[in-house]
């Protein structure tokens, strides 16, 4: 199964790159918290500050999006061929 995850704005510059291909293996869905922390395993890339979760076990730092719609909890499970977009939050104050 191969998931796609695309990095925006600020995340991107911490990460280093726009998108990669996450390949899961196993007979389960997995969840979009589970593709993303391997993200953040594979190469040591940068995701810490973003895996801090609030309420709802969405991330406090960022809104997921999946094939076009925001996610309401990062327990969703995802499909082969789904695309995740990380967009950070952005406040004023």
């Amino acid at each position: 199964m191969s998931i796609r995850v695309r990095f925006t704005a600020n995340i991107f510059e911490g990460v280093g790159e726009h998108e990669v291909d996450v390949d899961v293996e196993g007979d389960e869905a997995p969840t979009a918290r589970q593709v993303l922390v391997e993200v953040g395993e594979a190469e040591s890339r940068d995701l810490s500050g973003l895996l801090r979760t609030g309420q709802g076990g969405s991330w406090s730092a960022v809104r997921v999006v999946r094939n076009g719609r925001v996610l309401p909890s990062l327990d969703v499970q995802v499909a082969d061929g789904d695309v995740l977009v990380l967009f950070p939050l952005l406040g004023a104050g």
